[in-house]
Order: structure tokens, then sequence, then C-alpha cells
């Protein structure tokens, strides 16, 4: 049984599922699969490779909703920042579009970052000289970049800091998640190959009752 098609995983799921229930209640499929070993014994080894993979794939799908949403909380945190920092960037070019050592103390020489790192950097450095440098903050009052605004934005950043390291995490978890249950899933393909193997060779008078085990028939 090959699970690298097109079908969902929740799909293969399913198929498994029906396939391994069929096996045990239809009464013309379940002496002749015994007789080649598949008796009840071998039946649950199956139902717990396949419960293994059905409870990994649940655990995957929370922890990528986790990483979605970290991520989400993540990106809009930064684009708020972002935001206010284009405004305040603008201002502050106004104000000492004269002034080439300030602008660069402010690092506002040259386009702004696009790569994360670099532009938190950027805007840090923007809001933490203007948070120590009172006499050069004074002079953007007029325009109202203020010292609560100043200080709003370095709370904020430190926030977004808290939030990447978290959306890491996450994503991480999420990573170990998909890893584990793909070695899952390899398992259950390797287990169900097998099955149907047998399964084609005790039915060979009975093709069509392999459609009962989830495999289409020509008829």
């Amino acid at each position: 049984m090959a699970l690298k098609n097109t079908r969902s995983q929740t799909e293969i799921l399913e198929s498994c599922r029906i396939a391994l229930q069929n096996v045990e209640t239809n009464p013309v499929i379940k002496p002749l699969m015994e007789a080649l070993g598949y008796n009840t014994t071998k039946i649950d080894e199956g139902k717990a490779i396949l419960n293994n993979a059905k409870t990994l794939y649940i655990q995957n799908q929370e922890l990528e909703d986790a990483r979605g949403k970290a991520y989400q909380t993540f990106e809009e945190k930064r684009v708020a920042i972002d935001l206010k920092y284009a405004t305040d960037r603008k201002k502050a070019k106004i104000i000492f579009k004269t002034d080439p050592l300030i602008l660069k103390e402010l690092g506002l020489k040259g386009a702004l970052p696009r790569t994360y790192v670099k532009w938190l950097e950027t805007v840090s450095l923007f809001y933490n000289t203007l948070n120590t440098q009172t006499e050069v903050l004074a002079k953007l009052a007029t325009l109202q970049v203020t010292a609560q605004s100043v200080t709003d934005q370095l709370a904020a950043i430190n926030e977004l800091e808290d939030l990447r390291a978290a959306y890491i995490q996450a994503k991480g978890n999420a990573q170990n998640a998909t890893k584990t249950k793909n070695k899952a899933f390899k398992d259950l393909e390797k287990w169900m190959s097998d099955f149907y193997a047998v399964a084609r060779l005790a039915l060979e008078g009975e093709p069509q009752l392999l459609e009962s085990l989830g495999k289409f028939v020509k008829s």
C-alpha cells in the first residue's frame, strides 16, 4: 500500500481503519486471513501502529496551529512597530536633514534593512538613541515624537523579541512533531503494504472482496 500519493493523511488513516475493521468483521475474509497469520493478535499490532500514527497526526496538527498563532501574534506586533517607526523615521529625516551626524547616530543613513535581525537592530538603535539623548528627542517634539511614544516603542520591541522567541520555539516543536509523525506514517505504510500483499494472496479466489479492505478491483 503506497502512502506517498495524492491522498491526504486523514484519508490514509481512515482507509487503514476501515481495512483493519473489516478484516475482522467480514465472515469470509476473517478465516482466510487468519489462515495466513493475520489473526486477532496480528491485527491488533496493525491497529496499534495505526493509532500511533493517528495520535501523532493530531499532535502535529495542534503544534502546527500553535506555530501559526505564534507567528501571527509576532507578525502583528512587528508590523505595528514598523508602521510607527516608518512615520517617526520620516519625521526625524525632516528635522535633521541638515545634520548628517545625528542622522548617522539615529541609523537613518541608507535604506532600511529588509532582514529581520538588521531591521530590529536599526529600529532599536533609533529609539534607544532618542531615549538616551533627550536634546535630540526634544527637537522632535513639534512632530509629536515624545518621550512616552519612545518608551512605548521600546517596550513593544522588548515584547516583540519575546514573541519571536516563542514563535521559534513553536516552530521547532512543530518541525520535530512533523518528523515523528512522518516516521509513524512510514511504519504504517510498511505494515499495511505487507497486510495487502497477504490479503491479495488470501483472496485470490475472491478478489472482489479486496474492495471490503479498501482496494479497488476491476470487475
